[in-house]
């Protein structure tokens, strides 16, 4: 089949929708979790997903439905108890991770659940979303497009002088915990595009792209959405061409869109 044979089919249609949608709005906040080097915070949402999913299938759910939920309270907990214990908040999320995985396996033992039962989610499709997931992406997408149209000019005074920003009265730590929560949104999300442990080429590769060789933040905004669309939708494309596995060809375009601005002399 050629790429319009698959334009044609309603399955692929949705794919490259949510491929646009994605792709050019989860990356943004890849800008702010790179520059406020909150990177570390995804691996304890990730191990908070496993966490959740088990518990998804002990109370007879789903494993994404319990691991997205898993990734919320994680999200909503990591910025008020990293101020509360005056820890940074890769400290916090080291406590999440291991205390996640370890709850996870205890559970997997005590009521008998399978592990690759879990584990099965963090392999996703973007071939396989549902239309609540589209919907769901979409809403996020519009979220996070507010968001910087809104607190655009506190974002930048934020990400270029954080001093500054909090004694001219801006929220920062109010506008930190709104980032981790639509960022562990977005993991939950990008869960079913990617699979969990290739989340990254959605959020984090095409912001680092663009971190490369964006001169303002405007550039750097522009750059990241125009560098997370091509990524997912051309890892889509690829993928259907030489009937490659979605998720491991999106990531791979990733990786190579970020290697070829490694070459760029800024």
């Amino acid at each position: 089949m050629t790429i319009s044979d698959y334009m044609q089919l309603p399955v692929f249609q949705k794919a490259l929708l949510v491929s646009v949608l994605a792709g050019a709005t989860f990356s943004l906040l890849g800008i702010v979790i790179v520059m406020l080097n909150l990177t570390t915070i995804r691996f304890a949402l990730m191990h908070m997903a496993l966490f959740g999913g088990a518990v998804g299938l002990v109370l007879g759910g789903t494993s994404l439905a319990g691991a997205t939920a898993g990734i919320v309270v994680c999200s909503l907990l990591l910025g008020p108890m990293s101020r509360r214990l005056r820890l940074e908040p890769g400290l916090i999320g080291a406590f999440f991770m291991t205390g996640s995985i370890a709850a996870a396996f205890l559970l997997f033992y005590i009521a008998g659940i399978p592990a690759m039962d879990v584990f099965g989610m963090f392999a996703g499709s973007i071939l396989t979303l549902t239309e609540v997931d589209v919907v769901a992406i979409a809403g996020l997408s519009l979220v996070i497009l507010l968001v910087y149209v809104f607190f655009y000019r506190e974002l930048q005074l934020l990400l270029y002088d954080h001093e500054q920003a909090e004694w001219l009265g801006i929220p920062v730590e109010k506008i930190k915990y709104g980032i981790k929560f639509l960022t562990g949104l977005c993991i939950g999300l990008a869960m079913k595009i990617v699979g969990a442990f290739m989340i990254d080429a959605v959020i984090l590769l095409p912001a680092m792209a663009a971190l490369r060789i964006g001169r303002s933040f405007l550039q750097l905004l522009i750059l990241s959405s125009v560098f997370g669309a091509a990524t997912t939708c051309g890892g889509l494309l690829l993928s259907m061409v030489f009937d490659f596995p979605t998720g491991a060809t999106i990531t791979l375009v990733g990786v190579a869109l970020l290697g070829a601005t490694l070459t760029v002399r800024r």
